[in-house]
């Protein structure tokens, strides 16, 4: 099984450069996956929508950038190398409040990107 180091990210940086200058919106690069989890490399430019995972467990390392993360009517703001859990069911979304936020995504179990059910706050 292999599996990506967070602490190894400097392996990523010119891929997280290149694709800085280019997302408009919200991207994800899928790193890995095994049948217990997904990780991604997810680039948000904007803000998500909220929403829930009604099957998945998400947890993400702020790894560059500023943002905002609303779970369950409490909004935290986050700086690099802070740490989200967001359980299954639980509402959330990020808002991006600098150039460019990216994060390391890990869903469990395996994510297909179909368990994301939009919700009116």
């Amino acid at each position: 099984m292999k599996m990506f180091n967070p602490s190894m990210v400097w392996l990523l940086d010119n891929d997280i450069k290149a694709k800085t200058e280019v997302v408009k919106d919200i991207e994800a690069i899928k790193l890995n996956e095994t049948e217990n989890l997904t990780q991604l490399l997810v680039f948000i430019k904007t803000s998500e929508v909220p929403h829930y995972h009604a099957e998945h467990d998400l947890t993400f390392i702020l790894l560059k950038g500023r943002g905002e993360l609303y779970l369950e009517g409490k909004r935290e703001v986050l700086e690099e190398g802070d740490v989200a859990f967001i359980p299954k069911g639980a509402v959330h979304f990020y808002k991006n409040l600098d150039y460019i936020s990216v994060l390391l995504a890990v869903f469990s179990p395996k994510y297909d990107g179909k368990d994301s059910i939009r919700v009116e706050l």
